[in-house]
């Protein structure tokens, strides 16, 4: 438990950024819920199995895509009485890069300054 209260001194927004899923099993469509500078969570069809590994493509508008290696938490289906057949999958980074680091970083920022 101690180690979700570290985690989640990280700030973390809520953005809609087209997403790509790449495991062994193949590319899978999706699209963010939220972003923090450790990890996202984002809706896809496909639930990769928890613990796995997996590269994460996010796609911020007018910008290349923030590529990461990631690993999944958590998962859960997405109100399930609309039967829409979507999951949210929490993620954790292993790796980004310092620009995307970055990125993300001026991003949150941004939109805390605004929510002020």
């Amino acid at each position: 438990m101690i180690y979700q209260r570290e985690r989640r001194r990280f700030e973390r927004i809520e953005v809609t950024w087209p997403t790509t899923i790449i495991t062994s099993d193949g590319q899978f469509a999706g699209e963010t819920k939220s972003l923090s500078q450790v990890g996202a969570s984002f809706y896809c069809r496909e639930m990769p199995p928890i613990g796995q590994e997996f590269r994460l493509e996010i796609q911020p508008p007018s910008r290349q895509p923030i590529l990461v290696s990631a690993k999944s938490i958590w998962a859960m289906e997405q109100v399930p009485l609309e039967n829409s057949g979507l999951f949210i999958i929490g993620a954790e980074f292993e790796y980004i890069s310092e620009a995307d680091l970055q990125f993300i970083g001026k991003v949150i920022a941004h939109e805390k300054s605004q929510g002020e």
